[in-house]
């Protein structure tokens, strides 16, 4: 057995003792020879020894100590070595160097230590997911050598929690953590044990649970710490979710009605009888989510989702009926309740449903201005109504409710102000819209605005907002006529790049095998979607193993493809035995495929890996959840529909892709969506009449605005710090 191979039994575990001691005395002394700064040879060790020997441990992974570490891919092998080497080096010499007490020192070492540790055989060659990490490390240490973590922290609430070990003894953690719960308060909930120790942790929990209650009902169990520290609390709100807990269990619906709880307008009893009427529950929300800044807003947003697509499709599938008949529900609402309606239920509404909720909107807001109306609402996602309006070829006629003074307010604020938000989830509102608007005076306002915002950001030095306007300033390029020099020579600085291909190696796991994991829901379409989806891939080159709650489909012919997906019968069961399989074995997904309606999506999106390199949307509108799920996986390439999502698009399409891997070809995005329109023409003509109107509402990841604005500014952000 040569040396190497001896090496690679020894990483995975497999060597007998006698070669593991050889193996020890090889490492010795080739280090010694090699000069390490670890320094073994004359048996002297500096503070951070043990992140050289991480270093060391990690070289290795490869089979050769070399001070490189090749992953398969030559430019992915030099970013492999740069980030493990280099850039770990450079942070050691940072806190080595920095003004930094001992005792901060050990802790920074200690958390660089920890994610070194995260690094093993089975997901070295994912570089992207550790460089992002050890740079946004090497930034937060020299944020605090300068005395401006908090700006940092709260640019990416993602990353920070990531490294929350190494900042929550900073002076400015709390208020990060109070940030974060306004934002992200279910990442505060999951990270308790990360700062439960600090003083400051019953005020951060205080703040996450007045924003999320019903997040938090998930933790309200005895002896949970979460649980057990806001028993401590004296605040009247959390006081309040206590007693409801205690009055009605963690079941009741109350938690989402705090808000007028508090405020007296409800006793606890009739919010809780009120959580068990869904329709009187969806309009005390809608009630209370058109005020301005109320408690709940977290759980308040979630709810709504929900509730209101459900709402929305029981108008959408009244679609035959006559107006008067199909709109019955919604004639008592208020204007406020007919707009909130219209703004949570966006990822399945459909043009007719839009149409008539509009015109109820226009009729029962009478001679109020537009703008003054959302300005009422405090302008709770008006781009997302704007955007709609535009989409639906409404937005003229909500205009003309406004005089022009109005209008223009109303266009500067939707297009300004974008690097304010934690996310980039406006600016991709403003983006998206622009595709729909052609009035040639909103262009022009738009125009204007942003070559003003642009040039104000640049010139305070302002890199986060200077990067959103250029970037926006490409889709002006093509439309615009007087100023087309200047976007275009802007856009040259911030351009959007094209993301239509993805090569095959990065398709495949360390054992060369391609997997899926496909995860259907128990909704009315669960049945007849799997049922369809297993009949597409009966075919010779494909084999199916039926193991009752799940089926895994295996190629035959070709490369080693491996499809794990759950029946819709068994949705808890089924795939939570496929997560034990990946986990067990050490697996990621490469493909992920969510098939279920869009208000389980984030079911599905929260179990995205960083390895996943394509995310199937299946379900209706999911196009709206790109941020959250580049969020998880920074490279991901996303298919997703704007409207309806159907088994007639999403079967073929996946079979499609399925074959491309298996025969050993890059994924390339037109050439797979041209096959793609063919086979669902021939599929409307014989099964689906609807079936190709539906497909040209799904977007291909070359053609993703969004996704594409969103990494694009991830990268340039990246090179910046």
């Amino acid at each position: 057995m040569s040396w190497k191979e001896s090496a690679n039994r020894y990483i995975h575990g497999t060597a007998p003792l006698r070669q593991v001691a050889l193996l020890l005395c090889l490492f010795v002394s080739l280090y010694s020879m090699a000069g390490d700064s670890l320094s073994v040879g004359r048996n002297v060790k500096g503070p951070d020894y043990y992140i050289d020997d991480e270093q060391s441990r990690i070289d290795w992974l490869d089979g050769s100590l070399d001070k490189k570490l090749d992953v398969g891919d030559a430019d992915e092998t030099r970013a492999a070595t740069s980030v493990f080497f280099p850039l770990i080096d450079s942070i050691q010499r940072l806190i080595t160097a920095a003004p930094f007490d001992n005792g901060k020192k050990k802790i920074y070492r200690e958390h660089v230590y920890y994610q070194l540790k995260r690094v093993n055989d089975f997901n070295y060659h994912n570089v992207k997911r550790f460089e992002t990490v050890f740079r946004f490390i090497l930034s937060e240490l020299n944020a605090i050598k300068q005395n401006r973590l908090l700006p940092l922290l709260t640019s990416n609430i993602s990353f920070s929690f990531h490294t929350l070990g190494l900042v929550k003894n900073e002076a400015c953690a709390d208020s990060f953590l109070i940030f974060a719960a306004r934002y992200k308060p279910e990442m505060v909930f999951k990270n308790y044990d990360a700062f439960y120790t600090k003083d400051y942790t019953l005020h951060v929990l205080e703040e996450a649970a007045k924003v999320a209650p019903v997040t938090l009902k998930r933790y309200f169990n005895k002896g949970n710490g979460i649980f057990e520290t806001l028993k401590q609390s004296n605040d009247t709100v959390i006081k309040t979710l206590l007693k409801i807990r205690e009055l009605h269990t963690i079941k009741s619906n109350a938690f989402t009605l705090i808000d007028e709880i508090v405020q007296g307008k409800l006793s606890i009893d009739e919010a809780n009888n009120i959580g068990n009427q869904p329709q009187k529950y969806l309009r005390a929300m809608l009630k209370i989510r058109a005020g301005k800044n109320p408690l709940a807003v977290y759980s308040l947003d979630q709810e709504l989702e929900i509730y209101a697509l459900k709402f929305t499709r029981v108008l959408n599938d009244l679609h035959n009926e006559k107006d008067e008949v199909r709109f019955a529900s919604v004639e008592n609402f208020s204007p406020e309740e007919i707009y909130t309606l219209i703004v949570y239920s966006e990822e399945e509404i459909f043009t007719s449903t839009f149409n008539g909720l509009f015109n109820r909107l226009m009729i029962k807001m009478g001679p109020v201005s537009g703008l003054e109306f959302l300005e009422s609402l405090g302008n709770n996602r008006f781009r997302t109504f704007i955007k709609m309006s535009a989409g639906f070829g409404k937005l003229r006629t909500y205009m003309q409710t406004m005089t022009p003074t109005h209008q223009q307010m109303l266009m500067i604020n939707f297009a300004s102000g974008l690097e304010k938000y934690n996310d980039l989830s406006q600016a991709v509102e403003v983006a998206d819209a622009f595709g729909s608007i052609t009035d040639t005076l909103v262009l022009k306002i738009l125009r204007g605005v942003i070559r003003l915002e642009y040039f104000k950001l640049k010139t305070a030095g302002n890199v986060k907002g200077a990067t959103i306007y250029g970037l926006l300033s490409n889709l002006f390029v093509e439309r615009n006529v007087k100023s087309e020099d200047w976007f275009a020579a802007v856009a040259k600085q911030y351009k959007l790049p094209s993301f239509d291909k993805i090569e095959k190696q990065k398709l495949f796991a360390f054992d060369s095998t391609n997997r899926w994991l496909i995860y259907f829901y128990d909704d009315e379409d669960g049945d007849a979607s799997f049922a369809s989806f297993i009949k597409s891939f009966t075919d010779p080159a494909w084999s199916i193993t039926d193991s009752g709650s799940y089926v895994i489909l295996r190629t035959k012919v070709g490369r080693s493809v491996h499809i794990y997906a759950n029946k819709p019968k068994h949705e808890y069961d089924g795939q939570e035995r496929l997560e034990k399989i990946f986990a067990d074995n050490n697996y990621e997904p490469n493909v992920m495929v969510h098939r279920g309606h869009s208000y389980y999506a984030s079911k599905t999106i929260d179990k995205i890996k960083d390895n996943t390199k394509i995310f199937v949307l299946g379900s209706c509108g999911g196009y709206h959840s790109i941020s959250g799920i580049i969020e998880r996986s920074p490279e991901i390439s996303i298919i997703s529909s704007k409207q309806i999502g159907t088994m007639f698009v999403n079967n073929p399409m996946l079979k499609l892709m399925a074959d491309n891997i298996r025969n050993d070809n890059d994924i390339q995005w037109q050439n797979l969506w041209a096959d793609l329109d063919k086979e669902v023409k021939l599929k409307a003509q014989k099964e689906n009449a609807k079936a190709y109107e539906r497909f040209l509402d799904y977007i291909p990841p070359h053609k993703n605005l969004g996704a594409i604005f969103i990494k694009t500014y991830n990268s340039i952000m990246e090179a910046a710090q």
